[in-house]
Protein backbone atom coordinates (compact mmCIF):
# COMPACT_ATOMS: atom_id res chain seq x y z
CA UNK A 1 0.00 0.00 0.00
CA UNK A 2 2.85 2.39 0.72
CA UNK A 3 4.18 1.94 -2.81
CA UNK A 4 0.91 3.07 -4.40
CA UNK A 5 0.75 6.13 -2.15
CA UNK A 6 4.26 7.12 -3.27
CA UNK A 7 3.12 6.92 -6.92
CA UNK A 8 0.33 9.42 -6.22
CA UNK A 9 2.85 11.97 -4.92
CA UNK A 10 4.77 11.98 -8.21
CA UNK A 11 3.92 14.91 -10.49
CA UNK A 12 1.93 14.26 -13.67
CA UNK A 13 3.63 15.26 -16.91
CA UNK A 14 0.34 15.60 -18.78
CA UNK A 15 -3.26 16.19 -17.69
CA UNK A 16 -5.53 13.21 -17.03
CA UNK A 17 -7.41 12.10 -20.11
CA UNK A 18 -11.18 12.24 -20.32
CA UNK A 19 -12.23 8.62 -20.98
CA UNK A 20 -15.74 7.24 -21.57
CA UNK A 21 -16.31 3.55 -22.37
CA UNK A 22 -19.49 2.19 -23.99
CA UNK A 23 -20.00 -1.35 -25.28
CA UNK A 24 -17.70 -1.29 -28.34
CA UNK A 25 -16.63 2.36 -28.35
CA UNK A 26 -14.13 4.30 -26.23
CA UNK A 27 -14.05 8.10 -26.23
CA UNK A 28 -10.63 9.51 -25.26
CA UNK A 29 -10.43 13.31 -25.13
CA UNK A 30 -13.29 13.57 -27.64
CA UNK A 31 -11.77 11.09 -30.11
CA UNK A 32 -13.77 7.96 -30.87
CA UNK A 33 -11.98 4.60 -30.80
CA UNK A 34 -13.41 1.20 -31.68
CA UNK A 35 -12.46 -1.73 -29.44
CA UNK A 36 -10.94 -4.44 -31.63
CA UNK A 37 -9.68 -6.71 -28.83
CA UNK A 38 -9.97 -6.70 -25.04
CA UNK A 39 -8.17 -9.82 -23.84
CA UNK A 40 -8.60 -10.71 -20.16
CA UNK A 41 -10.58 -7.50 -19.60
CA UNK A 42 -7.45 -5.32 -19.80
CA UNK A 43 -9.27 -2.07 -20.61
CA UNK A 44 -9.41 -0.19 -17.30
CA UNK A 45 -10.70 3.40 -17.27
CA UNK A 46 -8.58 4.62 -14.37
CA UNK A 47 -5.28 3.26 -15.70
CA UNK A 48 -6.06 4.60 -19.18
CA UNK A 49 -6.81 8.09 -17.79
CA UNK A 50 -3.44 8.20 -16.06
CA UNK A 51 -1.30 6.72 -18.83
CA UNK A 52 -2.83 8.34 -21.92
CA UNK A 53 -0.57 11.04 -23.34
CA UNK A 54 -1.76 13.56 -26.01
CA UNK A 55 1.26 12.46 -28.06
CA UNK A 56 -0.68 9.26 -28.84
CA UNK A 57 -3.30 11.26 -30.79
CA UNK A 58 -1.24 10.94 -33.99
CA UNK A 59 -1.68 7.14 -34.15
CA UNK A 60 -4.53 5.21 -35.79
CA UNK A 61 -4.23 2.18 -33.47
CA UNK A 62 -3.52 2.05 -29.74
CA UNK A 63 -2.27 -1.11 -28.06
CA UNK A 64 -2.24 -1.34 -24.30
CA UNK A 65 -0.76 -4.24 -22.38
CA UNK A 66 -1.00 -4.77 -18.64
CA UNK A 67 1.88 -6.43 -16.85
CA UNK A 68 2.41 -6.36 -13.07
CA UNK A 69 -0.58 -4.01 -12.76
CA UNK A 70 1.08 -1.41 -15.02
CA UNK A 71 -0.38 -0.27 -18.33
CA UNK A 72 1.93 0.33 -21.28
CA UNK A 73 0.51 2.13 -24.33
CA UNK A 74 1.97 1.92 -27.85
CA UNK A 75 0.68 3.55 -31.03
CA UNK A 76 0.63 2.21 -34.58
CA UNK A 77 -0.18 3.81 -37.94
CA UNK A 78 -2.47 2.57 -40.69
CA UNK A 79 -1.04 0.12 -43.27
CA UNK A 80 -1.18 2.72 -46.07
CA UNK A 81 1.02 5.30 -44.34
CA UNK A 82 4.65 5.70 -45.33
CA UNK A 83 6.34 4.87 -42.03
CA UNK A 84 8.70 2.20 -40.76
CA UNK A 85 7.35 -1.34 -40.91
CA UNK A 86 7.43 -1.79 -37.13
CA UNK A 87 5.13 1.24 -36.71
CA UNK A 88 2.39 -0.09 -39.01
CA UNK A 89 -0.74 -1.90 -37.84
CA UNK A 90 0.52 -5.13 -39.41
CA UNK A 91 3.20 -5.27 -36.71
CA UNK A 92 0.75 -5.32 -33.76
CA UNK A 93 0.80 -9.12 -33.54
CA UNK A 94 4.60 -9.15 -33.61
CA UNK A 95 4.69 -6.48 -30.90
CA UNK A 96 2.39 -8.50 -28.66
CA UNK A 97 4.45 -11.67 -29.13
CA UNK A 98 7.92 -10.13 -28.78
CA UNK A 99 7.61 -7.23 -26.34
CA UNK A 100 4.72 -8.22 -24.06
CA UNK A 101 4.71 -10.87 -21.40
CA UNK A 102 3.23 -14.17 -22.61
CA UNK A 103 -0.37 -14.52 -21.53
CA UNK A 104 -0.65 -10.93 -20.31
CA UNK A 105 -3.84 -8.91 -20.70
CA UNK A 106 -3.99 -6.46 -23.60
CA UNK A 107 -6.39 -4.36 -25.65
CA UNK A 108 -6.35 -2.92 -29.16
CA UNK A 109 -8.21 0.27 -30.12
CA UNK A 110 -8.74 1.61 -33.65
CA UNK A 111 -9.52 5.24 -34.40
CA UNK A 112 -13.04 5.37 -35.85
CA UNK A 113 -12.69 8.78 -37.53
CA UNK A 114 -10.20 10.44 -39.85
CA UNK A 115 -6.99 11.39 -38.10
CA UNK A 116 -6.39 15.11 -38.63
CA UNK A 117 -3.49 15.27 -36.17
CA UNK A 118 -1.54 12.65 -38.15
CA UNK A 119 -1.74 14.84 -41.25
CA UNK A 120 -0.20 17.72 -39.32
CA UNK A 121 2.48 15.51 -37.79
CA UNK A 122 3.50 14.00 -41.13
CA UNK A 123 3.29 17.22 -43.12
CA UNK A 124 4.63 16.68 -46.62
CA UNK A 125 6.43 13.50 -45.61
CA UNK A 126 3.43 11.26 -46.33
CA UNK A 127 2.96 12.45 -49.92
CA UNK A 128 4.37 10.45 -52.82
CA UNK A 129 7.55 11.83 -54.31
CA UNK A 130 7.08 13.22 -57.79
CA UNK A 131 8.96 11.57 -60.63
CA UNK A 132 9.80 14.96 -62.17
CA UNK A 133 12.78 15.39 -59.83
CA UNK A 134 14.34 12.16 -61.08
CA UNK A 135 14.09 12.90 -64.81
CA UNK A 136 17.62 14.32 -65.09
CA UNK A 137 19.10 11.40 -63.20
CA UNK A 138 17.64 8.90 -65.67
CA UNK A 139 19.36 10.54 -68.66
CA UNK A 140 22.87 10.39 -67.17
CA UNK A 141 24.71 7.16 -67.94
CA UNK A 142 26.24 5.29 -65.03
CA UNK A 143 29.51 4.73 -66.90
CA UNK A 144 31.55 6.66 -69.44
CA UNK A 145 31.71 5.11 -72.88
CA UNK A 146 35.19 4.53 -74.26
CA UNK A 147 36.20 3.59 -77.77
CA UNK A 148 38.35 0.57 -78.54
CA UNK A 149 40.24 0.40 -81.81
CA UNK A 150 41.77 -2.82 -83.13
CA UNK A 151 44.52 -2.80 -85.69
CA UNK A 152 46.73 -5.59 -87.04
CA UNK A 153 50.46 -5.25 -86.85
CA UNK A 154 52.16 -8.03 -88.71
CA UNK A 155 50.87 -11.58 -88.48
CA UNK A 156 51.68 -12.37 -84.85
CA UNK A 157 50.87 -9.08 -83.05
CA UNK A 158 47.57 -7.39 -82.38
CA UNK A 159 47.56 -3.83 -81.10
CA UNK A 160 44.66 -2.49 -79.15
CA UNK A 161 44.41 1.22 -78.53
CA UNK A 162 42.28 2.47 -75.67
CA UNK A 163 41.28 6.08 -75.58
CA UNK A 164 40.46 7.37 -72.13
CA UNK A 165 39.04 10.81 -71.57
CA UNK A 166 41.66 13.45 -72.42
CA UNK A 167 44.53 10.94 -72.88
CA UNK A 168 43.87 10.02 -76.50
CA UNK A 169 47.51 9.37 -77.41
CA UNK A 170 48.16 6.71 -74.78
CA UNK A 171 47.95 3.12 -75.96
CA UNK A 172 49.41 -0.28 -75.25
CA UNK A 173 50.10 -3.37 -77.33
CA UNK A 174 48.85 -6.87 -76.64
CA UNK A 175 51.08 -9.47 -78.26
CA UNK A 176 49.48 -12.58 -79.63
CA UNK A 177 51.33 -15.83 -78.98
CA UNK A 178 52.46 -17.92 -81.84
CA UNK A 179 50.48 -21.02 -81.80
Amino acid sequence: MEYKEADKDQPLYHPLAHVIINEDIVMINGREYEIIANVKDALDIEMLKEKYDPYLDQYDYLVGDVSSEHLRLKGFYDENDRVAIDKKANAIVDYLEEYCNPGSAYFILRLAQENQIKKIAFGRQNKRKSTNNNRYRAKRPYFKERRVHKTKIGSHKTAVKFQRGNHKNKSFVIKKRKG
